[in-house]
């Protein structure tokens, strides 16, 4: 075999599915150069990856054939090779691509990996992945207290229900809520229950044992026909908009929406849309965001084409008909909670968030825990959106006052309840 075939190759497959690892890595090459080989009953395919000069925890092979035998990585790291690392093996299911991956801490140094592909039939390597090291605000030891609950959770169907492994450790739990994100597979389409149970199987087993992540990295996933699985609890961090994911509820369509892709053209079914208009109406209400906060993966960095064409393009129409039918079950206050005071407890201030719905003179009333007024927090002809207040702890005089809890009420709304902040002295 030689590299005339693969040039071949690549003229008649310009541009095949893309993968799970999409959401899960960076993009280091794509189409990588290599050398092949026949060697008896097998097709061996050697080459090197271009330097890089980030922290990962490993990398991946995304590679177009289904009859891999296995994948050996061999890491350089200042002129030092470490031993050969047998990579793991996924073969996406219901079609003929496969990853092929390995966990290893890189830190602190430039490194390259070398890599040897052994297949019982032609392949073609589609791209070299790496997976950073995600830095993310540190999470709470248990979940946020619902801010509402008016409109109805939709069916969802339990981990139980498919069958889902357990987390490898404890979740941390998301400290504030202030973002809704749009994913698609970039594979692992179902058109039926059974078949979504196994794709959202498939999925958990990737993440966990290919990427190494504790759990499957969404907090829910739809397929075709409109069922709703349960990924991750929504309360927890996930893992699906690495640097990103603090505050973040991700949802992931079953399928392929990349119309630039050959074998990802799917359009989004009528019941798929209509099962993430229900969803996200329920979390937005549930934990008090704003449909105007729903994203699409690509929007945050730009290092990703998630959720794809067909359904990035879609995402205002998303927003308004989410907003529609949260707005038909309740009407909206002129104040709501846009996230939860934070940092809670804290020492030198606090920062409090709410959405108006028109321009107004603002004003949040501070008592103590006898509740005897402290302060006020005021501004005149706030503009409706956003508002962001900060209290540094100090009383109408401007003295810090004592270690404590503290209860703020914005006095324009009866519909908010009284926030409780905690105030630490240092």
């Amino acid at each position: 075999m030689n590299r005339a075939f693969f040039l071949v190759f690549l003229v008649l497959f310009p541009s095949l599915i893309l993968s799970q690892l999409d959401d899960v890595g960076i993009t280091l090459q794509v189409d990588p150069p290599f050398s092949s080989r026949d060697s008896l009953n097998f097709f061996i395919i050697e080459g090197d990856s271009p330097l890089f000069e980030r922290d990962i925890e490993g990398a991946a092979l995304n590679i177009y054939g289904d009859e891999i035998e296995e994948v050996i990585f061999q890491i350089f790291q200042d002129s030092d090779a470490s031993s050969k690392i047998s990579g793991r093996l996924f073969k996406q299911p219901d079609d003929e691509n496969t990853i092929g991956t390995f966990l290893k801490e890189i830190k602190d140094s430039s490194a390259y990996l070398s890599y040897k592909i052994v297949a019982k039939s032609r392949i073609q390597l589609k791209s070299i992945i790496i997976f950073p090291i995600d830095i993310e605000l540190p999470g709470l030891a248990k979940g946020l207290r619902t801010i509402s609950g008016t409109v109805p959770k939709p069916t969802i169907i339990s981990r139980e229900e498919w069958g889902a492994e357990d987390s490898k450790s404890s979740y941390s739990y998301h400290p504030y809520f202030d973002k809704l994100t749009l994913h698609h597979a970039a594979c692992c389409s179902a058109d039926d229950i059974e078949e979504g149970k196994d794709q959202v199987y498939w999925i958990q087993d990737f993440h966990q044992n290919g990427r190494g992540w504790n759990d499957i990295g969404y907090h829910f996933l739809v397929d075709r026909v409109g069922n709703i699985y349960q990924g991750r609890p929504e309360t927890v961090i996930g893992a699906h908009v690495g640097g990103a994911n603090t505050g973040n509820i991700g949802v992931c369509l079953l399928g392929c929406y990349h119309p630039p892709e050959v074998s990802c053209l799917q359009e989004i079914t009528t019941e798929s849309r209509e099962a993430v208009v229900k969803l996200f109406s329920w979390i937005s209400d549930t934990y008090g965001q704003n449909p105007s906060l729903l994203l699409g993966h690509r929007d945050y960095f730009g290092t990703t084409a998630c959720p794809g064409d067909n359904v990035w393009i879609d995402l205002p129409r998303f927003r308004a008909e989410i907003f529609d039918f949260t707005q038909s079950y309740f009407e909206i206050p002129p104040i709501s909670i846009f996230k939860s005071p934070y940092p809670n407890p804290f020492f030198n201030s606090i920062s409090f968030n709410f959405d108006l719905i028109d321009q107004m003179d603002f004003k949040m009333n501070i008592y103590d825990i006898l509740g005897r007024k402290v302060n006020m927090i005021e501004r005149n002809n706030a503009a409706s959106g956003r508002l962001t207040l900060f209290w540094d702890g100090k009383d109408f005089s401007g003295k810090k006052l004592g270690s404590g809890i503290y209860i703020a009420k914005p006095t324009s709304s009866n519909d908010i309840e009284p926030l409780k902040v905690i105030l630490l002295k240092k």
